[in-house]
């Protein structure tokens, strides 16, 4: 969903500043047998792609909602 409640079927997508090109970064870099470690890495090179200044644990935060159903950052 995006903030505006629209459900959009994508298995990665972007929004904010620079989404054309975190979009083009994701379809460049997205596969579907990807393992955990690769989305999260892909998710922060994505991330860094539109980011101003050093990207740090103080500045971002990843959640990942596992099979087991428990979110967690």
């Amino acid at each position: 969903m995006d903030p505006s409640g629209s459900y959009f079927s994508w298995k990665a997508s972007a929004m904010g500043k620079n989404v054309s090109n975190a979009k083009t970064f994701l379809e460049k870099r997205y596969t579907d047998d990807m393992e955990l470690d690769d989305a999260v890495h892909t998710t922060i090179l994505t991330l860094k792609e539109g980011f101003e200044g050093q990207i740090s644990r103080k500045n971002i935060e990843i959640g990942i909602i596992g099979t087991d159903k428990k979110f967690r950052l």
